[in-house]
């Protein structure tokens, strides 16, 4: 786990301690993705990504005890979150669309079962950059990604969650008109999460939140050089602003994501 931040690697150490001991012939492979494989954790703000593969079906038993486990972690590591996904060989490299055969833990609780996606940006970032902290190798399970599929996906997701949020900003004294004005954790959040659409779109990959503010500075005009810094040093937690004002910075970012959803529709019209 050389790889791997020390943090991780004691949630990690913990959490397979707990279950080695209550499940000591269910684990075929484990895999972590995300923050921690392309090299951005941030500690009490990134999540751990993992995908588990199962030697078998879990029955409700099995259910219960993963449940117990997560509890536990949650507990101990109240800053971190282990987010991620209990499957078996068969059900990762299927071909049948809408099984929910996948087990999903978010924040220390069973969130049900779903369908793992194969042509989503998980799987892709499982495919190219997960890393394998026990059992086989990832690609072994020879998980293949449809661009087409994943690119559809990320044009909905922009054209319907990113942009209803930027018009839930307008809505005078609501809640998210608040949290564009006060909230530094929804300015970073924001700006930098249609950035990374907008980077996957244009150059079929994935880049940290990071990575994807160096992108932008890069690649788009100057007068958006601003709240873009702005959003890359609240995620850095540097606490020198480029902001006087407030409403400034939010007349900014709301203009800025507005002015991506508008590019990412482009980039994806220009590509089919």
């Amino acid at each position: 786990m050389n790889t791997i931040p020390k943090e991780v690697d004691e949630v990690l150490k913990q959490y397979f301690n707990l279950f080695d001991d209550k499940f000591p012939n269910l684990l075929e492979s484990y895999h972590i993705y995300g923050s921690v494989s392309l090299g951005a954790f941030k500690y009490g703000a990134s999540d751990i990504d993992f995908v588990a593969i199962l030697k078998r079906k879990i029955n409700e038993d099995d259910l219960n005890g993963l449940k117990e486990i997560h509890t536990n972690i949650k507990k101990v590591f109240p800053k971190i979150d282990l987010m991620g996904f209990y499957i078996t060989q068969d059900n990762l490299m299927s071909n049948i669309n809408n099984e929910k055969t996948c087990a999903c833990f978010i924040e220390g609780e069973f969130k049900g079962f779903i369908e793992f996606d194969r042509n989503s940006i998980d799987a892709y970032q499982l495919q190219s950059y997960g890393i394998t902290v026990k059992g086989k190798e990832i690609s072994t399970y020879n998980i293949t990604i449809d661009w087409y599929i994943l690119l559809k996906n990320m044009i909905d997701n922009i054209n319907s969650y990113w942009f209803n949020r930027v018009n839930s900003y307008k809505k005078f004294l609501s809640r998210p008109y608040l949290n564009s004005i006060f909230s530094l954790e929804e300015i970073e959040w924001g700006v930098l999460s249609v950035s990374r659409i907008y980077y996957t779109i244009n150059e079929k990959d994935i880049v940290s939140k990071i990575g994807a503010g160096e992108y932008a500075l890069r690649t788009l005009p100057e007068r958006w050089h601003k709240i873009i810094n702005e959003a890359m040093r609240l995620r850095k937690d540097d606490n020198n602003s480029c902001y006087k004002s407030f409403i400034s910075r939010r007349k900014d970012a709301i203009n800025y994501m507005t002015f991506i959803i508008q590019e990412s529709n482009k980039l994806y019209s220009i590509s089919q």
